[in-house]
């Protein structure tokens, strides 16, 4: 064993430096494949995720100043973290663990990113796309000529920093090398030596075969496929080859772009961004069996297209699925596929525009959704599930809170740790405010106020999918960013991918699958997950037959393409048509007792949601309707500046304003690097105290942040650096050139570093001394021990400490179930729900 050196929480307490670039020596699991990797920045089974890096707001403003016009992107706030999943603490029962973080990117050097993937490396490199899920920020200069943020375009504008990484655009994908952290632009997206103009990129997805990666372009609505040295190898273009393919109209792309110095580009309206049309644009990638999947925004539909042995784009294109319209405007953002062949898919909730930098996103309307091959036609094509399985994500609202990413992990024991034997047994979702349960009883059930607005990752054993308004009680969390919580932020989290080395594909049908020529089960919703059913879900389907017209068939005509079981004629997929949206009956979204499917779509919406215009057209709303109406999460623009007056969220304290957040109840505004205290009457410092110790590995040390690393990058105050510092002078880093970084190389085999930082042999570890005989008792009848002394905990109304005295349980078991499983098997074969 090589020793370590942890981290106590009177250590965690000091004051708290930000790392740009922390790395440690990451997690290699053992008895798999990567048991003799290098050892990087990460190892498979570890969580790559994206996320927004945060905004820079104001804590204190002169009355009659706009707070927006001088809130900022933080440069410094995490743009990619990658996250050691692999000690929970325990079985999975809602807790939030405190995963250590060993690696991050900040916005300054890579800017807001969405789409993540890795490659086959050893370790994996890594690889980020730009993105404006989370919106366009651009400044201007003011009467300072300082940068000054404005909403609609005017002469001189340009993006606000960290918008975009240092060199890089709208169309940027950036590399990290996953041995040594160092972070450079990959690619920029062009069409016809055109950049990308401010729509920027969706997904990212890797073929190991052919060692290509794709990227969606957002404003043109190509797929492009690079090879490893960053060279354009080629486009697709579904607008084109994927409609003439079934028989569709072809959709131009737009030519326009976008110019920040015209008003017509606005910052508040995701539409004057230059995304290109519903009918192209494309947004989430993956590549399977040697096929490239991806989905367009209209329809939500998913499509896929063969790839050729040198990775090139084929001509074999069809339609996969057609996915139930959401509660909200939502595009599917992420593809992914376990070991069984299903596919998991995310969807990311359009975004707001939102000058504030909180919601960033539509609310509460995100899922996360599965669906597994039921048959096969003649033609061998597969027949996905018509109604799909869907997860439970987070507490509130229906449990649909997933921000556009989810991946396959490993599974766990039953004492949290994870198994590397357990390949594909885990799925991981990116959401907001995950752990802030809109009922009371399950905010008591889940405790501790300060840990519930967790924007972060959820993860849940693969088998349990969602049972009608069950929560996710059988779940971990994560928190991203580490910070305070923001009840108000949503939308915050992107994309997250997770490496797994598996011996090889489990032998596995798909449940309740059954052989051709045994009686059909009586129709219901479950057997339309598992069969096609037809009409009214009534008929049903053997296995390997599809619905075509009046009755089932082993397959569809020439002129028919298979969408969700059933066979429709291209007049059926356009806007309106049979097929025009996932609106025929095998695919229909059930709604609930308090909800009504309603607009062309017929998605399901709560009643006090719908909006009905003057002309008799409904519109679900995000929210509950207030005055009759919807809430606009666009913020109007004020008519004038009140001289005297505070903006939105902000208060007046002592003839200034103060942020709300900031405000205590004593009328007090915390100065920056303090928050009020939990019971609002004082200030207190800004950190939170770790949820578990933590250790490092020789010749890294732990420091106030929580990370941990090399002995030779430590500052004397206690800042770690990307590289090393210079030893003659350790009060500073060494000032780094351009973007790139050169943490310190992996010791060669049958080294380790020492305190130093230095590359010494390993020393055998010394031989156990074998303990002394007993020698035997005199003592005539064994000694009493006296109960040790246990404090019982508080436990709120109708619930009661559980058999440890460590949580609380309910006192009866009702409609909420405990939130401590024991078992976490599977169930068997056939009965996930």
């Amino acid at each position: 064993m090589t020793p370590r050196r942890c981290m106590s929480i009177a250590t965690a307490v000091r004051p708290m430096r930000r790392i740009i670039l922390a790395s440690s020596l990451a997690l290699v699991l053992g008895n798999t494949a990567s048991a003799q990797a290098p050892r990087g920045i990460y190892a498979p089974g570890q969580a790559v995720v994206t996320g927004f890096s945060g905004g820079l707001r104001p804590f204190e403003i002169e009355p009659g100043q706009d707070a927006d016009a001088r809130s900022f992107i933080n440069p410094d706030g995490p743009s990619l973290r990658v996250v050691d999943l692999s000690r929970m603490g325990g079985p999975p029962e809602a807790q939030l663990v405190g995963a250590p973080k060993p690696f991050t990117v900040s916005a300054k050097w890579i800017g807001q990113v969405f789409g993540v993937a890795l490659d086959d490396g050893s370790p994996a490199n890594i690889y980020v796309a730009a993105t404006s899920a989370y919106g366009l920020s651009i400044v201007a200069r003011g009467p300072d000529d300082k940068p000054l943020r404005v909403r609609v375009g005017t002469g001189g504008a340009t993006f606000m920093a960290a918008q975009w990484g240092p060199g890089g655009g709208p169309g940027s994908i950036w590399k990290i090398n996953g041995l040594t952290g160092e972070v450079k632009l990959f690619a920029n997206v062009a069409t016809a030596r055109k950049a990308n103009s401010g729509a920027a990129l969706g997904g990212l997805a890797y073929d190991a075969a052919t060692k290509s990666l794709f990227a969606a372009d957002r404003e043109t609505g190509l797929i492009h496929r690079f090879g490893m040295n960053g060279a354009d190898l080629g486009v697709y273009d579904h607008g084109a080859s994927g409609t003439a393919a079934v028989g569709l109209a072809p959709v131009p792309a737009a030519v326009s772009g976008v110019d920040l110095t015209s008003p017509q580009f606005d910052s508040a309206q995701p539409e004057t961004w230059g995304y290109a049309a519903r009918g192209r644009r494309v947004f989430a990638l993956a590549v399977q069996d040697h096929r490239l999947y991806y989905a367009v925004a209209e329809g939500l539909r998913v499509w896929s297209v063969g790839l050729n042995a040198d990775g090139s784009f084929g001509s074999d294109i069809r339609i996969e699925l057609a996915v139930p319209s959401a509660a909200g405007p939502t595009e599917i953002s992420r593809i992914t596929f376990d070991d069984a062949g299903r596919m998991y898919l995310a969807e990311r909730p359009a975004p707001t525009g939102t000058q504030d930098f909180e919601a960033l996103s539509v609310p509460s309307i995100g899922r996360v959704l599965r669906y597994t091959v039921i048959g096969m036609t003649e033609a061998k094509q597969p027949v996905w599930q018509a109604a799909s399985d869907e997860y439970a994500v987070g507490f509130p609202e229906t449990f649909r809170n997933d921000n556009g990413g989810v991946a396959i992990g490993y599974g766990y024991d039953e004492r949290g740790n994870i198994n590397p034997h357990s390949c594909g047994g885990f799925i991981w979702t990116t959401g907001e405010q995950l752990r802030h349960a809109t009922d009371s009883k399950l905010a008591a059930q889940l405790g501790q106020a300060d840990l519930l607005a967790i924007d972060g990752l959820q993860g849940n054993p693969v088998w349990r999918i969602r049972r009608d308004d069950e929560p996710p009680r059988l779940s971990y969390f994560i928190d991203y960013a580490d910070a305070p919580p923001d009840l108000a932020a949503r939308g915050h989290l992107g994309d997250i991918a997770i490496q797994r080395t598996c011996a090889g594909r489990p032998a596995q049908l798909p449940p309740a699958m059954l052989p051709v020529g045994l009686p059909l089960p009586p129709p219901s919703f479950r057997t339309c997950q598992t069969h096609v059913c037809g009409p009214g879900g009534k008929p049903v389907c053997p296995v390997n037959q599809v619905w075509s017209k009046d009755g089932c068939a082993s397959g569809c005509a020439q002129s028919e393409i298979l969408v969700n079981g059933k066979c429709c004629s291209a007049v059926d997929l356009r806007p309106g048509g049979a097929c025009g949206n996932p609106s025929t009956d095998i695919s229909k979204p059930k709604c609930g007792t308090t909800q009504t499917a309603i607009g062309p779509n017929h998605e399901c919406c709560d009643n006090d949601h719908i909006y009905s215009g003057s002309g008799g057209a409904q519109l679900c709303c995000a929210g509950a309707l207030v005055n009759g109406k919807c809430q606009q999460f666009i913020p109007k623009v004020p008519g004038g500046i009140c001289l005297d007056c505070c903006s939105p969220g902000y208060v007046k304290i002592a003839g200034k304003c103060c942020l709300n957040s900031q405000a205590t109840s004593k009328g007090v505004c915390c100065p920056i690097g303090q928050t009020p205290s939990a019971d609002g009457t004082q200030c207190k410092p800004t950190f939170k105290i770790p949820k578990v110790s933590l250790c490092c590995a020789a010749g890294y040390v732990p420091t106030a942040d929580r990370k941990c690393c090399a002995a030779a990058n430590l500052t004397t105050s206690g800042e770690c650096c990307p590289a090393p510092v210079n030893p003659k002078d350790r009060s500073k880093c060494v000032a780094q050139s351009g973007m790139k970084f050169s943490p310190q190389k992996s010791c060669a085999a049958g080294e380790i570093r020492d305190d130093k930082g230095t590359c010494v042999e390993r020393k055998p570890a010394p031989l156990p001394i074998p303990p002394a005989p007993r020698q035997p008792s005199t003592r005539t009848a064994p000694e009493k021990r006296a109960p040790s002394a246990t404090v019982p905990i508080a436990c709120p109304p109708e619930m009661v400490p559980g058999p440890l005295g460590k949580r609380c349980w309910p006192a009866q078991r009702g409609r909420i179930a405990p939130l401590a499983p024991r078992r976490v098997a599977p169930p068997p074969l056939g009965r996930e729900r």
